[in-house]
């Protein structure tokens, strides 16, 4: 192993550490050095796995492996040694969540067709998609970039980015990380499947909820698009429910006694103003100040921009929102 090499391998975990944070228990202290308990490698009823705390290596009289951390790495998690030495870099390394969300920011620059559906849907100023973090998921190659980082097969899976079938499951889908939770939304370009895709746990709170807090007033909008929309026009107080319903900690946000206006600007069809009048209903019981924003019949605050509206035009609705 190089010098560098090891330097960074000494900085991380100990062999019993590594061992205990995977559900490993000790059986026996054997002298003042080794420490005894079952193989993790094969199946025992008698502690046959011993090791060394003062060497940090590890020896089995069952199976007759031994070595030190990332050999163990190696065999338990089917890492190869490369794999293994990017794991222990850091322990504070990121997500596979995370990692997925910085592989696909870098694969939107060179995806015609997801900057044309970006541009499609209005979108256009490069700091709004750096701000939103903006991504795309071409597919086929995830799983192996995210092995290729030294995940283990068992964390990728678990992070639930891959499908029943091993594949990407925002394949052709434009990503857009969540803010403050787990969690990841993909908006397809193309008529393929399902449109709108989570990862199977929750979606938080309001999405830009930490910028408009701050504010007199906060813009609220069903989707992503809509957000961005409106960040890209200037209205930097827009948050977005992520559908059309408040979850508890949404309303939590909007009810915590900080004086606002709250601007209910959900879409202009029969279920986003039937929301609408419910959302104002339980806010007005809160205590918050609620105004309806009316948006031209069919659109929502997206289509609305793309439409060939500016910023003055939604001004001009939000002047004119009623109570």
């Amino acid at each position: 192993m190089k010098d560098g090499q090891g330097q960074a391998y000494r900085q991380q975990p100990t062999l019993l550490e590594y061992l205990e944070q995977y559900g490993w228990k000790r059986a026996r202290v054997r002298g003042g050095e080794e420490v005894a308990g079952l193989c993790p490698l094969h199946r025992e009823t008698r502690p046959s796995f011993y090791v060394n705390r003062r060497k940090n290596v590890f020896y089995c009289h069952g199976c007759g492996r031994g070595g030190d951390l990332i050999r163990l790495m190696q065999w338990l998690e089917g890492l190869s040694f490369g794999q293994a030495l990017l794991r222990l870099r850091s322990r504070d390394r990121a997500t596979p969540l995370e990692e997925a969300v910085r592989f696909y920011g870098r694969q939107l620059p060179g995806c015609p067709q997801a900057r044309c559906y970006l541009e499609q849907r209005g979108i256009h100023a490069a700091e709004t998609v750096e701000r939103m973090r903006i991504g795309y998921a071409p597919g086929g190659c995830l799983r192996a970039h995210l092995a290729s980082c030294g995940y283990a097969q068992r964390e990728i899976r678990d992070s639930g980015l891959l499908d029943a079938r091993g594949r990407d499951r925002f394949y052709r889908c434009l990503t857009f990380p969540l803010e403050g939770v787990e969690n990841l939304y993909g908006r397809r370009v193309d008529d393929a499947g399902l449109r709108h895709l989570f990862l199977p746990r929750g979606k938080g709170g309001l999405y830009g909820w930490e910028q408009a807090r701050g504010c007199g007033a906060a813009i609220v909008v069903e989707g992503l698009f809509d957000v961005a929309a409106l960040w890209q026009a200037g209205f930097s107080n827009a948050v977005a429910i992520l559908g059309a319903h408040l979850n508890r900690r949404q309303m939590a946000q909007l009810c915590d006694g900080e004086p606002r206006h709250v601007y209910l600007c959900l879409d202009r069809d029969e279920a986003g103003q039937s929301a609408s009048r419910i959302l104002r209903s339980r806010l007005r019981q809160a205590g918050v100040q609620v105004r309806l924003v009316e948006l031209p019949d069919g659109h929502d605050p997206n289509s609305f921009f793309c439409a060939g509206a500016a910023a003055p035009d939604f001004q001009g609705l939000l002047d004119r929102a009623r109570p």
